[in-house]
């Protein structure tokens, strides 16, 4: 049966039901490819006409797209949520094992010759031109040599999507490599105890900077000002107690569309074993982080357009206290807080 979503079928397009170890309401299209066909998940029931987001999911090295799944869940959200999720395989080489060419560090091992940032931008081209999707809500996210294939697609189509999460992953070290034409949010993840792409970076094919580097070459990029600020902590992991995830953003004076934010999991590996908020909280984020919304009138309480001295009052008011006034969420109204509100001092 044809969803009413699909605007119409493609040579190749099959519509069928999803059986799997867990239960999911979704609906599984595939798309025709140059590299053959390859999986997009619908939500079950639409709104005839209704743009929704897409989030296009990337596996790791060595690994395959229903692997990856199996990991992140992403499908359980589908209907919940609402968006359109892709999820590609990359290319096998000589090796037998399949692979993204994202940065010079990962994980062309073999040096063949394939245009894989083409091939995806290719993919989303097709599936924009072929259902109703939200052209200001297109997001890349990956895990490992899928998260480095996220922010190759952030360096060479910022044009084309709104946000990027990357699980383990890294940008280039050489940040000549990465010349995006526009701003873009960029969330890296990672695990400070992961000894297969380390949180502090290393050598592998070539060399990729740390976690903590990576947030700090696209805060740059999009304009931010260096100094971050904290939020508070996430409980992501199963098997490590508390909220073990510490949130680390630079959001202050960015330029219109980009941000840069990390999630550092203490004690975390290269394949946490998340619990269910992992995949709620990043696609929370992503979706949040995308091109339809006017930006925010950040510190304007009273919402008059104008950061003056009656939203700063609101904020004194609330000193040391989770109201309103805290503007990086981190629980407490404080300097980091006032810092922030001076910044947007003036007209909105």
């Amino acid at each position: 049966m044809k969803s009413q979503f699909h605007r119409h079928v493609l040579p190749t397009a099959i519509t069928v039901c999803m059986v799997t170890a867990f239960t999911h309401a979704d609906t599984l299209e595939q798309i025709a490819t140059e590299r053959g066909a390859v999986n997009l998940y619908l939500p079950d029931s639409v709104e005839p006409g209704e743009p929704l987001p897409l989030v296009v999911s990337l596996h790791g090295y060595t690994g395959n797209s229903t692997e990856h799944e199996n990991y992140f869940r992403l499908r359980n959200e589908i209907d919940e949520i609402g968006f359109l999720l892709c999820t590609p395989n990359g290319t096998q080489n000589f090796l037998g094992a399949s692979f993204w060419n994202a940065t010079n560090a990962c994980c062309n091992f073999t040096f063949k010759n394939v245009d894989d940032s083409g091939f995806l931008r290719n993919l989303i081209e097709t599936i924009i031109s072929e259902y109703d999707v939200d052209p200001g809500s297109i997001h890349v996210l990956g895990h490992s040599n899928g998260g480095f294939m996220a922010h190759r697609m952030a360096c060479d189509h910022a044009d084309l999507i709104a946000s990027i999460a990357s699980l383990a992953g890294a940008t280039f070290l050489d940040t000549n490599a990465c010349m995006p034409d526009r701003t873009i949010h960029a969330l890296q993840i990672h695990g400070d105890l992961d000894d297969v792409i380390r949180y502090d970076g290393g050598c592998i094919g070539g060399c990729y900077p740390g976690a903590e580097m990576t947030v700090e070459i696209w805060a740059e990029k999009n304009g931010c000002d260096s100094t971050a600020t904290s939020a508070e902590p996430l409980n992501l992991v199963n098997n490590i107690s508390g909220d073990e995830t510490s949130v680390r953003r630079y959001v202050t004076n960015c330029d219109e569309g980009g941000s840069s934010e990390l999630w550092r999991v203490q004690g975390g590996n290269h394949g946490p074993s998340f619990n269910p908020n992992f995949r709620r909280e990043m696609l929370q984020w992503l979706l949040e982080h995308n091109r339809n919304t006017t930006p925010p009138c950040i510190g304007d309480f009273n919402e008059d357009d104008i950061v003056d001295g009656s939203d700063l009052s609101t904020m004194l008011s609330g000193w040391g206290t989770q109201s309103e006034g805290d503007l990086n969420e981190d629980g407490s109204i404080d300097g980091q807080d006032l810092a922030i509100i001076l910044t947007r001092w003036g007209p909105c």
